[in-house]
C-alpha cells in the first residue's frame, strides 16, 4: 500500500462567511455547541461512508483484518511493535480502524437488518466504534488523540483531496458558556480534525468577536481574526517541510509506559516541582494525589527507578522533586488531569493557545509590535471563574493568563500592594466574576494570598474560612512539614512551652483540644468543622434567623481567626484581597455601607498577635471563662500588635469610602475591656492604619519593593521619574494616584526583557497593557496610537498606525493631535514622508524644526530653535494651577550672533493643537524633570505634587492604653 500525500494547503481551518456560497460545503454539522459530545458523534455518522469508501479504495484484500493491518502500516507504524505499550488513544485509534474496516469490506453491500442477531449486534458494536472514537465515550475513553490517531490520519494519508466539513456555531451556547475549559476543548476538537479536512467554520460576527476575546490565541492562529494583517492565514497550517514530532521513544514518554493504569502514581508525579523538595508526609496529606499513607514510598522508588523524580535522603526525612526527565513528562506528556497525554497530542493543544507574539515572552522583545494583540488582562483573567455547580472549584488557584510568564508574577500583582499591617484601599475597575461563590488562593515562598468577591458580611467571612482551610491550603501550605506532625514546627521551632498549649490558650486556636494535637487528628477535626459551619452558610445566607446567623458570625470569625493566628504561627504572611466591583452600589445604600464597615470593624481586630498571644484576647476579651484560659504575658514599653493578615479592599472610587472606614474602626477601638481602659491590666497598643495604596508615596513603596526582590540599582533619580511615570500611566487625569496593580505588572514585563530597564523600558511593557488600564488620561485611541508607537521598533506613517493600532482612518485624524503633544513622540523625516517615533527620554513638547523640513535642503547656516514663552519677559509670577502653585521657568531667548537673519527659525506654537481635555496640567510640562544632581527639596520649581505630612496626613488609628 502506498501512502497518498494530499495537497497541504487545502487542509486547515478557514472562517467563511454566513452568507457564502462555500458556506454550506461537503459535510454539514449544524449548531455546533462548545460540548464536543453533542457534535463530534453526529459528524463522524456523516464521514462514515466517506471512510467506508475510501478503505475500499485501498484495500487490497477482502478480510477486515488483513485491510486494517496494512492501513495502520501506514496511518500508525507503530502499532505492531512489540517494545511499545499502546496508550488510551493508540488503543482506541487501532479499534477504530479494525472497525470501519470491517464495516467498508463485510457490511457494504448488504442491509445489516436482512442479517442474523449475532451480525445485527455485531453492526452496531462496530458503528458505535467508529462514531464514538475520540469522544472520551469510545471502546477505551479515548480522548482527542484517538481522534487524531484514528479518522483523521486515516483521510490525511489516503484522501487525494481533503473531504470539506462545515461547522455552524451555535453562538448562543458559546456566549453563554461559563467553564472556559469545555470551550477550549471543542477548539482542540476542530484543530485535530484541521489535520485531515478542509474544515470551514461558520459564526457570525457577534461570535467572532466573543471568540477573539475569549480565545484571542486560537483565533489568530486559526481563524486570523486578531492576528497580522500582513501574514497568510489561510494557509497558516503545518507543511511538509513542519512535520509533526511522531517519536514514540521520547524518554520522558518511555518512561511513562505502564502508567496508564496506575493513576496514583501520575497524580503523585504531576503534583512535583523541580524547585521545591516535598517531603513523604506531605504527600501523604495531599488530597490532590489521594493514595494510601503506606503508597508513597513504594510509588516513589518506581518513579525513582523510571528516573522522573529525585529523592534526598541526607535530611530526617526523606524529600522527593522531579529530575529533569520527570519535568519534562509532566509538561508534555499529563494534561492538567494527570491523564497521558502524547507529545504529538500536546503540540496539537499548543497550537490553540499559542500567544500570538513571535517570540513566547509576555512583553515583546526588541522587535515589530503586533497590531491589535496585548496580552490577556489579568483581571479579565480571573474573573472567568467557571461554574462551581459544574466542574469547577469553588476554591482554585490564582494562575495567569496562559501567555504569562509564571503564576508567581500574579501572585505578586496582588500582594505587593498590600502594607504589611492594616487596610490598603486601592483604586481599580475589577471585573466581577461570573461567578462570586468563587474564592482564589494563591501561596509562594513564605506568602499566601485570598482574593476573594465582596457578597455581604456574612458570605464573605465563609468565603474566606472555606478558602484558608480548604483541602488546597492543608494540603499545600498547612502541610505536615511546615507545622510539623505536633505542631512543633510553629514559630520556628522555638517556644517556651508545649506547641499544643502555646496554639489553645496563647494564640486561641479554636477546635483544638489536647485529643487534637496532632496533625491529622487536627485536621480531620477541622475538616468536619469547615463543612459543617459552611453548610449552615448555605441554609442561613438568606434566612431572617437573625438568632441563628448570629450563632454562624461568631462561628464563621473564630474559624478565620483560628486560621489565621496558624498561619502566623506557620511563618507564613497572609493578604486577604476582596474585590467591590460595584463599590458606587455599596456607597450609595447606608445599609450597604454599614454591613461594608462592621464587616471591617469586626473583623480586622481579631486578626491581631502579640508575640504568641491573642491581640482580640487581650484588649477586648469579657468573657471570664476565657479570660481565665490565657497563658501570662509580659508587655514590653511602647509595644504594638502585629496583624495576623493585611487587608487589601478594591474597587472604582474605593478611596472615597476611607472616612467610613476610619469611622467605623474608631468606634469599635474604643470599646476595650474596662480594666484596660483604667490601666488596671497592661496591654499593647493596637494601630490599624487606613490608606490610600494609589498615592504617590504608596507607588513610590511599590518601585522600591520590586527593586528590592529583583536587586535593581535604579538611582533615586530614577526611582522619582518611574513614580511619575506611574501616575502619569496608571492614574485618571483628574486624580492625584494610580493603580499599584498594573505598576507590578509593568515593572515586571520590564524585568523580564531586563535587568536594569529604564523608565523608557517600563513605559514600553507598560503598553502591553488593555487600552483601558494604560494611559486613561487618553482616549481610547489615542492611547492605541501610543501603544503602538511605543512598541514599534522603527518610525511608523499613517497606514502602518493604521494597521498596528487597529483603529479607522477618521480616529486617526482626528486623535493624531493628541498624542504628537505627549513628551516622548516626534516626528522625523524619512525619505521625504512624516513618520512618528517615541525617543528614549521625555523631549519638549515643541517638535525640532528639522522635523518638518525636506530632507538636504541645501543650507548649510544652522537652524536656531527657542521655546516659545508662555508669558512676556520680566517679572514672573506664581501660577496658580489645581496642583497648588508653580513657577514658570524663565523665558529662554537665544539671538544669533549678528542679530536676525534671513536663515532665523522662529518657534512653531502646536499649542493650539492640543484639545485642552488632554493636556497633563498636573505635570507642567517644563518642569517634570529636574537635573539629576538636584534633589526635590532643592529644586525652585516643582515637577509633582508630593503627598507630604501636611498635604496627606497619616490615615491609621491607634487604640492607646489610658
Amino acid at each position: 500500500m502506498t501512502a497518498r500525500h494530499p495537497a497541504a494547503p487545502e487542509r486547515g481551518v478557514r472562517l467563511i462567511a454566513s452568507d457564502s456560497k462555500a458556506s454550506a460545503a461537503g459535510i454539514v454539522c449544524t449548531a455546533v455547541s462548545p460540548r464536543l459530545t453533542e457534535w463530534v458523534p453526529e459528524l463522524l455518522t456523516k464521514l462514515r461512508p466517506r471512510s467506508q469508501r475510501t478503505v475500499r479504495r485501498h484495500a487490497t484484500t477482502e478480510k477486515p483484518f488483513r485491510a486494517s493491518a496494512a492501513i495502520l502500516s501506514t496511518t500508525l507504524p507503530e502499532w505492531n511493535t512489540t517494545t511499545d505499550t499502546w496508550g488510551d488513544d493508540t488503543a482506541e485509534a487501532v479499534s477504530y480502524t479494525h472497525a470501519i474496516a470491517t464495516l467498508a469490506l463485510t457490511y457494504a453491500e448488504e442491509d445489516p437488518e436482512s442479517r442474523s442477531a449475532y451480525h445485527r449486534r455485531r453492526y452496531a458494536d462496530l458503528t458505535d466504534t467508529v462514531e464514538s472514537v475520540g469522544t472520551g465515550r469510545g471502546p477505551v475513553n479515548g480522548d482527542l488523540g484517538a481522534l487524531a490517531k484514528g479518522p483523521v490520519v486515516l483521510h490525511r494519508e489516503l484522501d487525494d483531496h481533503p473531504q470539506t466539513l462545515t461547522l455552524f456555531l451555535d453562538g448562543e451556547t458559546w456566549t453563554d458558556l461559563t467553564d472556559r475549559r469545555t470551550g477550549v476543548r471543542a477548539l482542540a476538537a476542530i484543530a485535530v480534525l484541521a489535520d485531515g479536512f478542509d474544515v470551514r467554520v461558520v459564526a457570525s460576527p457577534a461570535l467572532q468577536r466573543e471568540l477573539t476575546r475569549r480565545y484571542p490565541a486560537w483565533s489568530e492562529t486559526h481563524l486570523g481574526l486578531t492576528g497580522d494583517r500582513d501574514r497568510s492565514h489561510r494557509n497558516h497550517r503545518r507543511t511538509p517541510s513542519q512535520p509533526a514530532p511522531t517519536d514514540d521513544i521520547h524518554p520522558a514518554w518511555a518512561a511513562l509506559g505502564g502508567l496508564a493504569s496506575t493513576p496514583g502514581k501520575r497524580r503523585l508525579l504531576g503534583n512535583l516541582d523541580t524547585d521545591r523538595e516535598r517531603s513523604y508526609r506531605d504527600l501523604e496529606q495531599d488530597h490532590a494525589i489521594d493514595i494510601e499513607t503506606g503508597t508513597v514510598s513504594r510509588y516513589v522508588l518506581d518513579l525513582e527507578d523510571r528516573g522522573l523524580v529525585t529523592v534526598d535522603r541526607r535530611g530526617q526525612h526523606n524529600t522527593v522533586s522531579l529530575s529533569e526527565r520527570g519535568d519534562t513528562a509532566v509538561t508534555q506528556c499529563l494534561d492538567a488531569n494527570d491523564e497521558l497525554i502524547h507529545p504529538n497530542q500536546r503540540q496539537l493543544d499548543t497550537r490553540l493557545t499559542d500567544t500570538p507574539h513571535d517570540a513566547t515572552s509576555t512583553v515583546s522583545s526588541r522587535r515589530e509590535g503586533q497590531p491589535g494583540t496585548t496580552p490577556t488582562g489579568i483581571d479579565e483573567w480571573i474573573a472567568t471563574t467557571g461554574d462551581p455547580d459544574g466542574d469547577a472549584d469553588y476554591v482554585q488557584w490564582l494562575t495567569g493568563p496562559e501567555e504569562s510568564p509564571e503564576t508567581q508574577s500574579v501572585h505578586r500583582r496582588f500582594t505587593v500592594p498590600a502594607h504589611e499591617t492594616g487596610i490598603t484601599l486601592v483604586d481599580d475597575q475589577p471585573a466581577p466574576f461570573d461567578d462570586g461563590r468563587v474564592t482564589y488562593l494563591s501561596h509562594h515562598a513564605e506568602t499566601a494570598l485570598v482574593v476573594s468577591q465582596w457578597g455581604g458580611p456574612l458570605v464573605t467571612l465563609g468565603r474566606l474560612a472555606a478558602a484558608l482551610l480548604s483541602d488546597k491550603a492543608l494540603s499545600k501550605i498547612l502541610t505536615p512539614s511546615r507545622v510539623g506532625r505536633d505542631f512543633t514546627a510553629i514559630h520556628d521551632g522555638v517556644t517556651d512551652r508545649d506547641p499544643g498549649q502555646t496554639l489553645r490558650r496563647g494564640h486561641q486556636v479554636g477546635w483544638f483540644s489536647e485529643d487534637e494535637t496532632t496533625y491529622t487528628a487536627w485536621r480531620q477535626r477541622v475538616e468536619t468543622v469547615r463543612d459543617t459551619q459552611l453548610a449552615r452558610l448555605a441554609a442561613l445566607t438568606d434566612s431572617d434567623d437573625t438568632a441563628a446567623r448570629s450563632e454562624l458570625f461568631e462561628a464563621l470569625h473564630g474559624l478565620v481567626a483560628s486560621a489565621t493566628h496558624l498561619y502566623h504561627a506557620a511563618g507564613i504572611d497572609l493578604t486577604a484581597t476582596i474585590r467591590l466591583p460595584d463599590t458606587d452600589a455599596v456607597a450609595r445604600k447606608p445599609t450597604r455601607l454599614e454591613n461594608l464597615c462592621e464587616f471591617l470593624s469586626k473583623t480586622v481586630p481579631k486578626q491581631s498577635v502579640y508575640g504568641i498571644h491573642s491581640g482580640y484576647r487581650m484588649l477586648f476579651e469579657e468573657r471570664p471563662a476565657k479570660l481565665c484560659r490565657r497563658l501570662p504575658y509580659d508587655v514590653e514599653p511602647n509595644a504594638e500588635l502585629d496583624l495576623t493578615m493585611s487587608w487589601v479592599l478594591t474597587g472604582p472610587t474605593i478611596t472615597a469610602l476611607h472616612d467610613d472606614i476610619a469611622a467605623a474602626l474608631r468606634a469599635e477601638l474604643t470599646t476595650v475591656r474596662e480594666a484596660i481602659a483604667d490601666g488596671t491590666e497592661d496591654a499593647p497598643t493596637l494601630t490599624i492604619p487606613v490608606r490610600d495604596g494609589t498615592t504617590y508615596p504608596a507607588i513610590r513603596r511599590v518601585i522600591d519593593d520590586v527593586a528590592m526582590t529583583h536587586d535593581v540599582q535604579w538611582t533615586p533619580r530614577e526611582r522619582q521619574r518611574l513614580v511619575r511615570l506611574c501616575l502619569r500611566s496608571f492614574g485618571p487625569a483628574d486624580t492625584h494616584g494610580a493603580c499599584p496593580y498594573d505598576v507590578v505588572v509593568s515593572l515586571q514585563r520590564a524585568l523580564n526583557e531586563s535587568p536594569n530597564p529604564t523608565p523608557a523600558d517600563v513605559e514600553r511593557a507598560a503598553a502591553t497593557l488593555p487600552p483601558e488600564r494604560f494611559r486613561p488620561d487618553l482616549t481610547p485611541t489615542a492611547t492605541k496610537l501610543y501603544a503602538a508607537l511605543l512598541r514599534a521598533d522603527t518610525p511608523l506613517g499613517r497606514s502602518e498606525l493604521l494597521d498596528r493600532a487597529d483603529i479607522s482612518a477618521s480616529s486617526y485624524d482626528r486623535r493624531l493631535s493628541d498624542v504628537r503633544e505627549l513628551d516622548r513622540v516626534r516626528p522625523v523625516q524619512i525619505d521625504g514622508h512624516r513618520r512618528w517615533t517615541t525617543t528614549a527620554t521625555l523631549t519638549s513638547r515643541t517638535p525640532p524644526v528639522t522635523a518638518w523640513l525636506p530632507p538636504n535642503r541645501g543650507t548649510t547656516i544652522p537652524l536656531v530653535t527657542h521655546r516659545d514663552p508662555l508669558r512676556p519677559t520680566g517679572q514672573q509670577h506664581p501660577i496658580e494651577t489645581k496642583r497648588g502653585r508653580h513657577h514658570p521657568q524663565p523665558t529662554l531667548r537665544i539671538t544669533t550672533p549678528n542679530g536676525a537673519t534671513p536663515h532665523t527659525t522662529y518657534p512653531m506654537n502646536l499649542r493650539h493643537e492640543c484639545p485642552q481635555s488632554h493636556r497633563t496640567d498636573k505635570y507642567p510640562p517644563d518642569s517634570r524633570d529636574t537635573p539629576a544632581n538636584e534633589t526635590m527639596a532643592a529644586t525652585a520649581y516643582p515637577t509633582t505634587a508630593v503627598a507630604t505630612s501636611h498635604q496627606q496626613p497619616q490615615r491609621s488609628l491607634t487604640r492607646t492604653n489610658q
